[in-house]
């Protein structure tokens, strides 16, 4: 299959500097690699992705640790109520 052999050849070349594989998974079913990455900017996971968009389709779904995801939204309530928008 073509996108195994460019994965091979894309994790052989290394990551960008930005960007730090976490774990990835094949779907059983096939058709599917889902990959979890740490990126610092969106030009850390575009470069990544970039090579695939010729032989398969990409999906990205941005994803928050729970904590930091608390915080966040901790911040933003408080904003919101020192502004009495909510």
């Amino acid at each position: 299959m073509k996108v195994f052999k460019r994965w091979e050849q894309v994790e052989g070349e290394g990551s960008p500097e930005g960007l730090k594989v976490i774990n990835q998974w094949f779907d059983a079913g096939g058709g599917r690699i889902i990959t979890v990455y740490d990126v610092e900017s969106i030009k850390d996971y575009v470069a990544y992705n970039f090579s695939f968009t010729d032989l398969c389709h990409v999906e990205v779904f941005p994803i928050v640790g729970a904590e930091e995801f608390k915080n966040f939204v901790f911040k933003c309530m408080e904003s919101l109520n020192a502004k009495n928008l909510f």
